[in-house]
């Protein structure tokens, strides 16, 4: 198993030349202290993210020399397929090798309308990209035709340095899209925010639809992170800005599992350290990934240690700090996985 980090930050974090020259510095971490990833993602009309993954992940690729780099996720209906494979094939090359793909359908229509394409074809849109680009990466010369999509011996060049293309993860918390990742990703993506249980139920049906498809299932986690040795600091630090992160993913309906709430402000943080959040020590920390781990069966962990609204720059940097001397150490992690 394996542990990166995932960048969700934007223009309300700070101004943007600051808050981007931060992400890059917490990239050089990451790539120091052990982790496996430093990843990107986006939303297209939003301050609370930047809108760019792929240009963003270029220059985490310039800055790092171990780390995986790329997507988790970006929205694939929104990208013209070919040129986002062209896109992945040079960050690839880039990178030595390091190129991993999260990709995801959205579940924002503004995101849509920002790009200029249509919502309700999303779903076919996503399934046809996803096929797209695997052509492209594994094929000398490919040509497509489904419903929306039709190409005729097609290339790109340069294709990926990793013999099988860049490795597609892909992103789903509906029974749908569960069977697609299964039947044509490399992985599966948790949302940040489902419970443990909901990710138990998630990871059977997926695993189901990729060992149907002849594909081996592979798990990744997205959580929220913050590891301490002072919980009132912890508390001070990290407590506000991840509960408002979390109302605000239950009101863009990013959280469907909270039986009995129907308001943001009935959200506690309690419930959120209890269930779905890698909050508290290091030894904590380690015995929250283990649950995971032996629960849902977890193979990799993308942690969120900033949020767009905080904490701040240098308190990341320390708690990215007291998870890789102190919590990855105690994971059982092999090699950065393909």
């Amino acid at each position: 198993m394996s542990v990166g980090v995932l960048f969700t930050q934007g223009q309300v974090t700070g101004e943007p030349q600051t808050t981007l020259a931060e992400i890059l510095e917490q990239a050089e971490a990451a790539d120091r202290l052990g982790f496996s990833a430093a990843l990107t993602t986006e939303h297209k009309d939003s301050e609370e993210y930047f809108g760019a993954p792929l240009h963003l992940a270029f220059a985490i690729a310039a800055r790092t020399q171990r780390v995986r780099v790329g997507t988790a996720i970006a929205i694939a209906p929104l990208y013209a397929p070919v040129v986002l494979a062209q896109d992945a094939a040079i960050l690839d090359q880039l990178s030595g090798g390091r190129a991993w793909l999260g990709l995801g359908a959205g579940y924002m229509p503004v995101d849509y309308t920002a790009a200029g394409v249509p919502w309700d074809d999303r779903a076919q849109r996503f399934d046809e990209t996803v096929r797209i680009v695997r052509a492209a990466h594994t094929q000398e010369r490919f040509s497509f035709d489904d419903q929306l999509h039709h190409f005729a011996d097609q290339a790109v060049l340069p294709r990926p340095l990793q013999p099988d293309g860049v490795p597609l993860h892909l992103a789903a918390w509906t029974p749908g899209g569960l069977r697609r990742a299964g039947r044509l990703g490399d992985g599966w993506i948790t949302n940040a925010l489902m419970s443990l249980d909901t990710m138990t139920a998630m990871a059977a049906d997926y695993r189901a639809a990729a060992l149907a498809a002849g594909r081996r299932p592979h798990v990744t986690a997205i959580r929220f992170c913050w590891p301490y040795t002072s919980r009132e600091q912890a508390l001070e630090l990290f407590g506000d800005t991840a509960l408002a992160m979390a109302r605000t993913l239950f009101d863009y309906g990013a959280i469907t599992d909270l039986p009995g709430v129907t308001s943001a402000d009935q959200i506690t943080l309690e419930e959120f350290v209890r269930d779905r959040f890698v909050f508290g020590t290091p030894e904590e920390c380690v015995e929250t990934i283990g649950r995971f781990q032996d629960g849902a069966g977890v193979d990799d962990f993308l942690m969120i240690f900033r949020y767009p609204t905080g904490p701040d720059h240098r308190s990341v940097l320390a708690a990215m700090e007291l998870f890789g001397n102190e919590v990855l150490p105690a994971v059982d992690r092999p090699a950065v996985p393909a």
